[in-house]
């Protein structure tokens, strides 16, 4: 909007601005104070569908659906005393389907007459990229959320986040992972924000968090800063890797018995004793038991069955 000191230029007679408003793809309306349409550009036709003889004879707040056309006047009210700086309302095809835009509007001047400019920008491809994003955002197996800062509530969470952590989204959206006590290492977690608040971004850190049950998860954290219509949020992936990490313990503590088990045990040649650490003989089973997790049941071979028990008809057994 032009300041009261300004005097609003006109813009028909120059070249320039036709090439312009001609070839851009964004829809531009120039209407009276009334509101009518005096022209609409080529991206007008293409967009919404109506030909340039029915455009003529509508009104600009016509280009948006009937149900919605009393705030489109307030808002386009709002735009021209400044309090407001875009519409975010769709605008409707003539087919009667909805555009998703953001529309912008000002006061100038249009051959020799004060006017009004309205400017569209078609979201439509913007809109399936958040669609594609939502669907990659609530079906994805690992654990989403997107929260808002800088009070770092839960602005939104996806699937596997609450089937993993057993909250449902009313107990989650609108509060803090303090207010929930997610984290387990709450010093950890701080600087990991404090990571991010300083790089945009942070990769593949291991933290545990608390489900609502108690059980604790460990996730492999990544997450990022994002802007969406001038706020900021922070998105967090995490990948539950519990079960990952329990292998792993016990891969290692598996490793460690077989450590134990190697180099030169001393054995008695006669009674096939071990001696331990300590000097003392033990039976073979008892050494094996005390270092390793394995479990003996006993049994007899068949040479010392015939050994001990000659007199033993294993046919009559």
């Amino acid at each position: 909007m032009a300041s009261p000191e300004q005097k609003p230029v006109s813009l028909a007679g120059d070249e320039n601005f036709r090439v312009l408003v001609e070839t851009i793809d964004d829809i531009i309306v120039i209407g009276d104070l009334e509101g009518r349409i005096l022209y609409a550009n080529p991206a007008t036709t293409a967009v919404l569908g109506y030909t340039p003889q029915e455009l003529a004879g509508m009104m600009v707040l016509d280009l948006n659906a009937a149900s919605m056309r009393e705030e489109a006047a307030v808002i386009l009210t709002e735009m021209f005393q400044g309090t407001r700086q875009t519409c975010p309302l769709p605008l409707q095809h003539k087919n009667g389907s909805l555009v998703p835009a953001e529309t912008r509007a000002w006061m100038g001047r249009w051959n020799g007459a004060d006017c009004i400019f309205g400017l569209c920008k078609n979201l439509t491809k913007e809109q399936e990229a958040l669609q594609k994003f939502d669907r990659f955002f609530r079906m994805n197996p690992a654990l989403m959320a997107v929260n808002r800062l800088p009070d770092r509530t839960f602005f939104d969470v996806n699937d596997a986040f609450l089937r993993t952590l057993g909250y449902t989204a009313a107990e989650v959206i609108g509060r803090s992972a303090a207010e929930l006590d997610l984290f387990v290492d709450a010093e950890m977690q701080e600087r990991v924000s404090a990571e991010l608040r300083e790089h945009g971004r942070f990769r593949e850190v291991e933290l545990k968090v608390r489900a609502k049950d108690g059980r604790i998860i460990e996730g492999l954290f990544s997450g990022d800063l994002i802007q969406s219509q001038g706020h900021t949020y922070f998105l967090t992936v995490a990948i539950d890797i519990t079960e990952r990490q329990q292998t792993l313990r016990e891969l290692r503590a598996a490793l460690a018995e077989i450590r134990e088990l190697q180099g030169i045990l001393p054995i008695c040649a006669g009674c096939k004793k071990i001696r331990d650490d300590s000097g003392y003989w033990e039976q073979v089973e008892t050494y094996i038991m005390l270092h390793t997790r394995a479990q003996f049941s006993h049994g007899m071979c068949p040479d010392c069955m015939v050994r001990l028990y000659p007199d033993f008809d294993r046919k009559e057994a």
